[in-house]
């Protein structure tokens, strides 16, 4: 049977693939993208206010007046974004659905993409779909997967229309510095390129710098989302935000035509992730997964043949071993009995690599993950 020819270079997702295998019952799951804390109990209340006064019918399609604004002043006052008033944010369905969007307004056939090489698996996707091609700009693991000289090089050389970061990293954990950033947005400017900076992850930096290019380049989207920051991973609410109103528009027209808004009381809800209880609460989140990747960077000396910075963001490792085939490494320790996923999906740069969650695993079971990836890593 024939289907629609935009789905020929789209691939499954690796993360669900392996996340299903690590439901096997005995195997500790490593492999999930969300943290194992409930939704911020002062977000839920708000959500169930809003149910019991009703509201549960359409909103505006780029989502309710109050949470644009809530946003917009965050991204305003504390992330020094300019020019993001709350006509210039779109509440969509998750950050997948503000990146998805995006890339369908911006991205015409045989249009170029750069994306740091590895990057999250549906980035490349989201691009193939939209027609695009990527470059992959290289990182690699001695360098804690950070942009260096030969990623800024080849991006000034290329031709891409749009260019994306992702600071904190899924799935390196790096967090970009932000001269390196200014760098980034810099070539852009001169090559007049829209800049996406991915920032779902950013209120999990442990340290080094905490920047937004779009607070000084304007042709910027600045995506975020509360799936992570507040563990709303299934709410599905993110945002996009840029001065160029015309490109939040634009994004606006394909959610209209398909997710038509989002939920109505989830947003209400959302409105109360900007309280001082819910920071608070996300801070607690912040210092529980410091002290996993502290505790994982501990274990991991005992590994033979790892690679592995310290990540300064995220709740992901991604060692590289060298001489082991990353798939067969990753089907070896689901059968030892722990879910990892292959680095190779996430670029060809994350070969040899596995990328290990601590977002939903305690140090005790972090502990004894690592006794079974030991044995298979050191032969024992």
């Amino acid at each position: 049977m024939k289907f629609s020819s935009r789905l020929t270079d789209v691939k499954p997702s690796a993360t669900f693939k392996y996340a299903a295998l690590a439901k096997k019952p005995g195997v500790i799951d490593l492999t999930v993208g969300r943290p194992d804390f409930d939704t911020a109990p002062v977000v839920k209340e708000a959500a169930k206010k809003a149910l019991d006064e009703g509201k549960v019918h359409y909103t505006p399609g780029k989502g309710i007046p109050e949470l644009r604004q809530r946003i917009s002043e965050k991204l305003m006052k504390e992330n020094g974004v300019k020019g993001v008033d709350a006509d210039r944010v779109i509440v969509s369905g998750g950050g997948k659905q503000v990146l998805f969007e995006a890339f369908l307004a911006l991205v015409d056939d045989g249009d170029t993409v750069a994306i740091p090489n590895p990057a999250w698996v549906s980035y490349a996707d989201m691009v193939a779909y939209a027609g695009g091609n990527v470059q992959w700009l290289p990182t690699s693991a001695e360098k804690g997967f950070i942009p260096g000289e030969d990623f800024l090089s080849e991006l000034e050389n290329g031709d891409a229309k749009v260019v994306l970061v992702n600071s904190p990293s899924n799935p390196t954990g790096a967090v970009i510095p932000k001269k390196t950033l200014k760098q980034i947005a810099d070539i852009c400017a001169r090559k007049d390129a829209w800049l996406i900076s991915d920032e779902v992850y950013e209120v999990f930096t442990y340290g080094g710098d905490v920047y937004s290019p779009g607070s000084d380049y304007e042709k910027t989207l600045t995506v975020g989302a509360f799936s992570k920051w507040l563990s709303m991973t299934g709410w599905r609410l993110g945002w996009g935000a840029s001065p160029k109103k015309e490109l939040i528009d634009t994004m606006n027209l394909i959610q209209e035509m398909s997710l038509s808004c989002c939920t109505s009381f989830a947003q209400y809800g959302a409105v109360a992730a900007f309280t001082p209880e819910a920071r608070e609460y996300a801070k607690k989140m912040r210092d529980t997964f410091k002290e996993r990747r502290d505790h994982v960077m501990n274990l991991m000396k005992d590994l033979d043949g790892v690679v592995c910075d310290k990540p300064e963001g995220a709740f992901y490792v991604f060692p590289r071993f060298d001489g082991w085939d990353d798939l067969a490494l990753a089907d070896k320790l689901i059968e030892a009995g722990v879910g990892t996923v292959p680095g190779s999906p996430f670029g060809t740069r994350g070969a040899e690599c596995i990328r290990i969650s601590y977002g939903s695993a305690n140090k005790e079971i972090l502990t004894s993950a690592f006794d079974r990836i030991k044995k298979v890593i050191n032969n024992e």
